[in-house]
């Protein structure tokens, strides 16, 4: 193996993705999340089966009836888990551009990471940070193709984690989904072992996917072995680095353990009545998966405070439910708006500590 540092500037992509279809894609989902707030606050519910108010005037009446003295250490404490969530996810970012061949000095990826984070606030589902991270990643590296295939990796573990916190939390917070707990748990547990066991198969010997896939109908088979394919070709680097690729599993897991725990702490921040830890983490762990998908509302908002508060109305209260959601996004946001200081300090001739791109073997 060859290893040669080196700045890529010279081979960074000319610009990054824009245009007229972005911008007008942005102005719709912009749309969508200020029409979703709409219908979500003004719809009308019964409080302690009095008259029925808004979801909004409900809020409003929370708001006003905060304990400020035990808001704040438990939002701290809400922030502080958020972060170790955030920097396992930078821990695992490293972990896969090593594997790649490509090594940055860590302090470059967590001003990186949190630029990401900071632009992905203003834009659908996880499409800034992880833009952001190929585009620096290529930028500096000139492996844009590595820096794709470590991307493509992540996205596949980020569902590992979330499917896995689902499982871990199930046995514990099942209850919350009242009657339809059994059904539920006996669609959702074989699926998510199946999804689980998929990718690891996918992850740890790719080769034996299109064998499998091939079996599938012929409507669903083309589409299936080109994504089979292009993960494949991701994975490669990978094959028989089972530490590297464990190690990235178990920080996935960290990423969203700790972001569905944080609404357990902002809930109790916030004074709800019944908030208890695993029902709450296994309710958010849910309504990650639902925000992750979303490609509706900026950042996932309005989705996050809707599916927090069906899933948990009934337990915590309505507007217990919607008021922790949205305070965990900002409890998540604390770090993140650092990333706005390091893009007003990177000036155009930034360039990382250490850029260290090694030849893989084939």
């Amino acid at each position: 193996m060859t290893e040669n540092t080196h700045s890529a500037a010279s081979q960074a992509p000319k610009s990054s993705p824009g245009g007229a279809k972005t911008a007008a894609r942005l102005i719709v989902k912009l749309g969508l999340t200020v029409l979703v707030f709409y219908m979500l606050l003004t719809h009308r519910i019964a409080v302690d089966g009095q008259q029925e108010t808004t979801i909004y005037e409900a809020l409003s009446t929370h708001l006003g009836q905060l304990d400020f003295a035990r808001l704040w250490p438990w939002l701290l404490l809400a922030i502080t888990i958020k972060i170790v969530g955030i920097f396992s996810s930078m821990l695992r970012w490293h972990l896969l551009l090593i594997g790649q061949g490509i090594a940055f000095n860590f302090g470059h990826l967590v001003g990186s990471f949190l630029i990401g984070r900071f632009l992905g606030t203003f834009l659908p589902s996880t499409i800034g940070l992880d833009g952001y991270k190929l585009y620096d990643a290529a930028r500096f590296s000139g492996r844009g193709v590595e820096a794709a295939a470590a991307t493509a990796i992540e996205k596949v573990f980020g569902l590992m984690g979330i499917f896995l916190t689902f499982l871990v939390a199930l046995p514990f917070g099942l209850h919350v989904l009242g009657e339809q707990a059994t059904m539920v748990a006996t669609i959702t547990v074989p699926l998510s072992i199946l999804v689980l066991g998929g990718f690891t198969v996918a992850l740890w010997r790719p080769g034996w996917v299109r064998p499998l896939i091939s079996m599938l109908p012929t409507f669903g088979e083309a589409r299936a072995l080109a994504v089979a394919e292009r993960l494949q070709a991701a994975s490669a680097a990978y094959r028989g680095r089972l530490r590297l690729l464990a190690a990235a599993l178990g920080l996935s897991f960290m990423v969203h353990f700790t972001t569905a725990a944080m609404y357990y702490f902002t809930a109790v921040a916030i004074g709800a009545q019944g908030a208890q830890f695993w029902p709450i983490l296994f309710a958010s762990s849910i309504q990650i998966f639902a925000t992750v998908i979303s490609p509706f509302t900026i950042a996932g908002e309005g989705v996050r405070e809707i599916v927090q508060a069906l899933l948990l109305a009934r337990h915590i209260g309505v507007s217990e439910s919607i008021l922790s959601a949205a305070l965990g996004f900002w409890a998540a946001e604390a770090l993140t708006m650092a990333g706005a200081v390091f893009l007003l300090l990177r000036q155009s001739d930034y360039k990382p500590k250490r850029c260290a791109v090694s030849v893989l073997p084939e």
